[in-house]
């Protein structure tokens, strides 16, 4: 394990805070390092830095994966998302007491396959979790989670570089992580998303939201509609508390914040959400007749 991941789940340790989304490629591997840390959790005779002892009974459970104390959500196979069901059958779970560990875990691989339903209803537990439960999520998709459960969770960007669970690294020279000027979900995608970005970013006015809004592509609308949530999210924000965040999209929603008007933006918030799920869903939708539709 290299020395900035140590760190990184010391932090997630000493963190208050309840739910941990853990974002990254695959090369990153998200759902390893996730598992790893809830065994630590788990763990009854934690070693130094918080690692798991591999040897007491709880390890022993949890590698033979009966452990009584976590919670693995993800999407089944004859699935293409994660439904709204597996998140209610979890709900005996969330709100029980541990029954050998101190903590409970739930762990969502893949949180991006979420569908639309099954993040409202997850959201309800994020807002007010047990205190002796943990959620964590791992994506390499995070722009497909809604923003209102984004905002729940304290998001932990892993760099293939320097966080990895072998002590060398990992990086086999083709991953460019100096992409901090992006949004995340441009990160080590083709060159084609982050033209886009830039295109975007030389926008003013309404002029962003018809860049957002026309797509012929279904897999970039759904990108580009994702941005325009978090771009009006941060707008709404900046209205009502004149606070600017620290995100690649502030300048966009300054400007967007000064072209429309607080209602304006929520209605058209409003308006987006169910497009989005849509697109999520897989649905066979005229796109262009319900961007169309979209009115600001």
């Amino acid at each position: 394990m290299t020395k900035d991941l140590e760190n990184l789940i010391n932090l997630i340790f000493m963190s208050s805070a309840s739910s941990v989304l853990l974002s990254g490629n695959l090369i990153s591997q998200p759902e390893k390092i996730a598992l790893h840390i809830a065994q630590s959790f788990l763990c009854k005779d934690i070693k130094k830095n918080n690692l798991f002892c591999n040897d007491c009974h709880s390890c022993n459970l949890f590698s033979a994966n009966s452990h009584p104390d976590i919670k693995v959500i993800e999407r089944s196979k004859d699935k293409t998302q994660i439904q709204i069901k597996q998140i209610r059958d979890a709900s005996d779970f969330i709100y029980s007491t541990p029954l050998i560990a101190d903590k409970k875990i739930v762990l969502i691989l893949r949180a991006d396959e979420l569908n639309f339903f099954a993040q409202d209803t997850l959201l309800k537990s994020l807002e007010e979790p047990p205190e002796n439960l943990k959620f964590i999520l791992t994506t390499s998709l995070p722009y497909r989670l809604k923003p209102t459960v984004l905002s729940r969770l304290t998001h932990c960007k892993l760099n293939p570089e320097i966080h990895s669970l072998n002590s060398e690294s990992n990086n086999d020279g083709f991953i460019d992580i100096n992409k901090n000027d992006y949004p995340e979900e441009c990160w080590n995608k083709d060159e084609k998303v982050m033209r886009l970005f830039d295109d975007l970013a030389s926008l003013k006015g309404r002029k962003i939201i018809n860049y957002l809004i026309k797509d012929k592509d279904k897999d970039n609308l759904l990108l580009k509609l994702n941005w325009l949530s978090k771009i009006i999210e941060e707008s709404i924000l900046i209205h009502f508390t004149e606070t600017l965040s620290d995100t690649p999209f502030t300048q966009l929603s300054k400007e967007i914040k000064n072209t429309l008007d607080a209602d304006t933006l929520i209605y058209l918030y409003d308006e987006i959400l169910p497009v989005i799920n849509s697109l999520q869903s897989n649905e066979n939708l005229n796109y262009d007749f319900q961007t169309a539709a979209i009115s600001y």
